[in-house]
This record gives structure tokens, C-alpha cells and sequence, in this order.
């Protein structure tokens, strides 16, 4: 796994009253997060051995998130400390919806990652920044590229010209209106629907809808994370996408049960028990 390791500040908030602009938070509360280690962290839940290439800075923060994502089974000998802020996103949640505010910090950092320092994973699987997609897929480091595409990353440098070199790509509905026009030809995607599902576009093939999975969802935070990170635990052990998605499905929704992107992350045993409470996907996918 390559990308951001974050502190996540919650602030849950009561609901707006009149038009005074303060308002008392209910509760607050610090927890690790970060879209490279949450994917890290649900692949290792599930069984997978990962480790994390990512940034911290020298701040505070720094040593509690090497050691939270250390304490769930990470490798953490990836991540380098840089002169600077740890990456934080503060999350305010209240009756309206969920609001994600990010200061990147080192994170804008993750592009120096260097390539000849991955190797013998089954999966390399890349988010948080366009620029590093770009260089690892041109280095070509003999794994299984997937890439974490977002649509704030429409402008970095290179993400265009390498998504021909990912085997799967991996984006929300954003950010699939963001690439959709240059890779829809070229790669295989994954595009995540929140409770919706997912759907897998393949070139030139008709796209095939993935169903969600019901959950009494908490905190949304991180779910499309431990999607990635649960698509790349079951491709690697085998499964079509198809299959791979359909449990990653329901990995992701298992997730949103309780406060924090890493708080609810399920077993495979959960997540399989999820997924045979409905009708399984067509088979028969290629890989």
C-alpha cells in the first residue's frame, strides 16, 4: 500500500439552531485514518500481509500514527518521517451529513516514494496522489498495479498517461466523470457507489452492477478505503473481480458500523457471512 496516513479530528456536532453561526460540538474525539493506512489496515483485518509506504511529520502526531496502524498488524518500516505536519483531516458530522476537511501536510510528499523499494507483493495498490500512480506504474515493479484515483487529482502530473498501465483502477462516482473520457478504453475500473453498490466498467465490454450491501451506517468515513483495501486482499488471493468486489462490497459496508475509518473494520469471516445473506454477483468475470 502506498499513501496518506492521517489523524482524523471528529467534531459531531447538534443540529444547526436559527441563524447563529457557533455551535457546541457534542463530542470530539482523535482517530487514526488516512486513505492509504485505512486500506492497509482492512486488508490486514482481513488476512493479508501489508505493509504501508507512506509520510508523517515531525510533529505529534507523527509516532501515534506509525504506532496505530503498527498495533493492527502493518508493517510500518515504509514510512518516512519528514520535516513538517502530519496529515490531517478534520471530520464534522451532524443531522445534515458529513463534511471532510483535509491539510494534506507531508502527504504532498508521497510522490518521492521510491519504487525499487517495493517488490515481491502480489498487489501494489497506490492512492493519495496522481504523481506517485504515475511513477510507480512507469517503473514497473512486476506486482499487480490498483490505483485509488480521486477527483482532486484531475491535474497531477503524469496520472493521465499512466492509468494505461494500471490493471485496476479504483474511484468514486466523482471520480469517474473525472477520468472516464481518457480511460474508459484503456483500463479496468471500479467505481464505488457508496449503498449503491459499485459497478465494474471493462473496456469495450457492457459495465456489470455490483448491489450493495444493507448496514446500519454510523460514520461513512473511510468505507470507500476499506473497499480498496478489501478488493486487493481477495484479488490477491485469488478471486475474479467480480467476486473479489461483490465481498469488498460488503467489507466496506460492514465498516461504516461504528465512528472512525478504522473502528469497524471486519474479519473475512464478517464479511462473508454479509455477503451470503444476499444473492452472490455473476460469476465468471476475467481477472
Amino acid at each position: 500500500m502506498v499513501g496518506d496516513i492521517a489523524a482524523d479530528y471528529y467534531l459531531v456536532l447538534p443540529p444547526r439552531r436559527g441563524g447563529d453561526e457557533k455551535r457546541t460540538a457534542r463530542r470530539s474525539l482523535w482517530l487514526p485514518g488516512g486513505t492509504g493506512a485505512n486500506a492497509a489496515v482492512a486488508a490486514a483485518a482481513l488476512g493479508s500481509s501489508v505493509r504501508l509506504y507512506s509520510v508523517v511529520g515531525t510533529d505529534h502526531l507523527g509516532d501515534w500514527l506509525v504506532e496505530a496502524v503498527a498495533s493492527r498488524g502493518v508493517v510500518t518500516s515504509g514510512i518516512r518521517v519528514l520535516p513538517g505536519s502530519s496529515t490531517q483531516a478534520t471530520i464534522l458530522l451532524d443531522d445534515g451529513g458529513r463534511q471532510v476537511i483535509v491539510a494534506r501536510g507531508v502527504a504532498d510528499r508521497l510522490d518521492e516514494v521510491d519504487p525499487e523499494q517495493i517488490g515481491g507483493a502480489d498487489i501494489t495498490y497506490v492512492c493519495g496522489s496522481g504523481a506517485a500512480i504515475a511513477k510507480i506504474a512507469n517503473a514497473g515493479t512486476g506486482a499487480r498495479l490498483v490505483a485509488g484515483v480521486e477527483a482532486g487529482m484531475a491535474g497531477d502530473t503524469g496520472l493521465a498517461g499512466a492509468l494505461s498501465m494500471v490493471d485496476v483502477l479504483i474511484t468514486n462516482s466523482a471520480g469517474w466523470a473525472m477520468v472516464a473520457g481518457g480511460a474508459a478504453e484503456r483500463v479496468t475500473a471500479v467505481e464505488t457507489r457508496g449503498p449503491e453498490g459499485a459497478v465494474i466498467h471493462t473496456p469495450r465490454r457492457p459495465d456489470e452492477q455490483i448491489a450493495g450491501i444493507a448496514a446500519d451506517a454510523v460514520d461513512a468515513t473511510g468505507a470507500g478505503d476499506c473497499f480498496a483495501g478489501a478488493l486487493c486482499h481477495y484479488l490477491a488471493s485469488g478471486l475474479e473481480l467480480a467476486a473479489a468486489g461483490w465481498l469488498a462490497v460488503a467489507a466496506a459496508a460492514l465498516s461504516t458500523q461504528a465512528l472512525g475509518a478504522q473502528t469497524a473494520l471486519p474479519t473475512d469471516a464478517e464479511v462473508r457471512a454479509a455477503a451470503a445473506r444476499q444473492s452472490a454477483p455473476r460469476q465468471g468475470r476475467p481477472r
